[in-house]
């Protein structure tokens, strides 16, 4: 879909994404690095951990070729002609293998030669996703300015590529060697949490090394490292989370939809907070469950009501010991899980359903980079400033006092 401001919803439907609502191109480059110093826990062989990040950055007007959304040979040849279809449905491969989807970026273009340096914001791709499916968010920040390094997960992720041809896919045998039980499920991904927080520190490492103007990448010596973010989507947003505990250089945190029996990071277990201004982004149903839906759960309302009436408790008193942070709530009705993501909108039937998702990726946008705007670069924003009600938000809450560095 093509955004054409406040007639967005008007419109024709066609399969373009949303066009980035701020004023800076975009340029793309990426890394594919080893971990020399973690073995990979999920590997047959026990190899040393390899870690892929894409790196979006401010860019100047570019004839570079343009980035591709995805690489469907290259899923044909891991998983067959299904394996698109398992991914993004009947109709979104459809639209990929006809070449329809297009990103708004450029291979290896210049950096915005306006721009003396640019804040980063790392971010994580949800359980069994990829990086890609996230491409409206990534881009509508980087045109804020931001560069923004998204880190694919390998043996977490629906599938990472390496240049070389290799491929890393999804592991499920150990998985489900763990158990089955909501308990055990939980216990395998929590590791899997610090894993990926540890892949995001790497990362910030690799690229501070490579900050130099020597470095003969677009955007060297233009990493604001004073001004880190993170962010991620579900199993990603508790990783984001759990790299703002352990390093203080990330400056603040944003969780898409992501919590853990409604906590959105660890607490206290290993006697770390969140000193970081924190954003929690979610769906939160308020409706109370159906009586199949008691009978399923082999609990009484009363027990029910009393075990949310706690967790609720606990998620309140967590973001607020933290450096100041905000609730955003998503319509729970209106949404889905994948709504952060680009899925519903590959997805989508026809111009109506895609111009309801279109919505709700620009408020999750605007939400979003407005919460970076005020905790990393101390711009007023009204969005949090003041209580501003939109289609598709229930509300925002905040939670203490908000702190940030200019």
């Amino acid at each position: 879909m093509r955004q054409q401001g406040a007639g967005q919803a008007q419109q024709s439907w066609s399969q373009d994404l949303p066009l980035p609502s701020g004023k800076f191109k975009i340029g793309h480059h990426r890394f594919e690095w080893t971990d020399t110093l973690r073995p990979e826990i999920l590997s047959a062989n026990n190899s040393k951990r390899a870690v892929v990040a894409d790196v979006w950055y401010p860019a100047e007007n570019s004839r570079h070729s343009t980035v591709a959304y995805l690489d469907t040979s290259a899923i044909n040849r891991a998983f067959g002609n299904k394996g698109l279809r398992s991914l993004l449905g009947a109709r979104g491969a459809t639209l990929m293998r006809s070449n329809a989807v297009h990103t708004h970026a450029c291979e290896d273009a210049g950096f915005d030669r306006g721009l003396k340096s640019a804040p980063i914001i790392f971010f994580s791709h949800g359980m069994g996703m990829i990086t890609q499916l996230y491409t409206t968010q990534i881009e509508d920040l980087v045109s804020h300015g931001y560069i923004v390094v998204a880190v694919s997960h390998p043996y977490d992720a629906w599938l990472v590529l390496f240049s070389n041809g290799s491929y890393i896919s999804f592991e499920r045998k150990q998985r489900e060697a763990a158990g089955n039980t909501e308990e055990q499920q939980t216990n395998c991904e929590n590791k899997r949490i610090d894993w990926w927080a540890a892949d995001i520190r790497f990362v910030l490492d690799k690229l501070v090394e490579l900050n130099i103007k020597t470095s003969g990448l677009p955007f060297a010596g233009h990493l604001n490292l004073s001004a880190i973010g993170a962010m991620g989507h579900s199993s990603g947003g508790r990783a984001a989370a759990r790299a703002c505990q352990l390093d203080e250089r990330i400056k603040s945190c944003a969780d898409q939809d992501g919590v853990a029996m409604m906590l959105p990071f660890y607490t206290g277990t290993d006697g770390l907070g969140m000193k970081q201004p924190f954003l929690l982004f979610e769906r939160d149903r308020n409706t109370p469950p159906t009586d199949a839906e008691l009978h399923s759960m082999k609990m009484s309302r009363q027990e029910v009501d009393s075990l949310v009436t706690r967790l609720r408790a606990g998620r309140d008193a967590a973001l607020t010991a933290t450096g100041g942070s905000y609730r955003v709530v998503l319509h729970f009705d209106s949404t889905t899980h994948m709504s952060f993501s680009d899925l519903p909108l590959l997805q989508a039937k026809d111009s109506i359903e895609a111009a309801a998702c279109y919505g709700i990726l620009q408020v999750t946008c605007r939400y979003t980079c407005a919460f970076f705007d005020k905790t990393l670069l101390g711009i007023t924003v009204p969005l949090y400033d003041n209580t501003t009600r939109m289609r598709y938000i229930d509300l925002v809450q905040r939670y203490g006092k908000t702190s940030h560095k200019k």
